[in-house]
């Protein structure tokens, strides 16, 4: 009987080890979920491109990571900054946005780097464009008057264009980000 008995005992334990096993395993898992749909975009550096004075910054959606160069002959740190932080507000009450990342003189400039983004059921997608000068004024595209369209995921030709994505409590955490760092 002892034998038995020890046996179920040691049977009770294992499963009541596998249960708090698994339960703490689904904490860490969601934590290591929520890591994997963050959102952040920021500066690394000052720095110098193509003769240019600016910044070396850096943009990260899940487990994708970029590195940019932004300029400071229009916009300094905290105005590039303070466009992102508008730029996720209305992602989070409009569904569509972008997020600029190199802004020139719009006297001398033929385009201007950015990350649009929209909301789908959900899920914010998120993709690289180029906005052009000639199509668009810079106080449009500052005061979010500029409609870039509506994101797309395949071209005329059938091939995918480069999409990321990540969820609204990614962006809400970088917006928080933002509002401390702006503070």
């Amino acid at each position: 009987m002892a034998c038995s008995y020890q046996s179920s005992r040691n049977h009770f334990v294992t499963m009541v080890d596998i249960m708090i096993t698994g339960y703490l395993l689904k904490d860490i898992f969601k934590s290591y979920t929520r890591a994997q749909i963050m959102f952040d975009l920021f500066f690394t550096s000052e720095g110098r491109m193509f003769g240019e004075a600016g910044y070396n910054g850096s943009i990260k959606i899940g487990n994708f990571s970029e590195n940019f160069f932004s300029n400071n002959i229009f916009f300094n740190a905290r105005q590039y900054q303070e466009q992102w932080l508008a730029a996720a507000e209305r992602v989070l009450s409009n569904g569509k946005s972008y997020f600029l990342v190199n802004v020139y003189d719009p006297d001398m400039a033929n385009f201007f780097t950015s990350w649009p983004c929209s909301v789908i059921d959900g899920t914010v997608y998120i993709q690289n464009q180029i906005i052009f000068a000639d199509q668009y004024c810079l106080s449009d595209i500052l005061s979010f008057q500029t409609n870039l369209g509506e994101i797309e995921f395949i071209d005329e030709d059938g091939e995918k264009f480069s999409t990321w994505q990540t969820d609204l409590h990614a962006m809400q955490q970088f917006r928080t980000k933002m509002r401390h760092l702006l503070a």
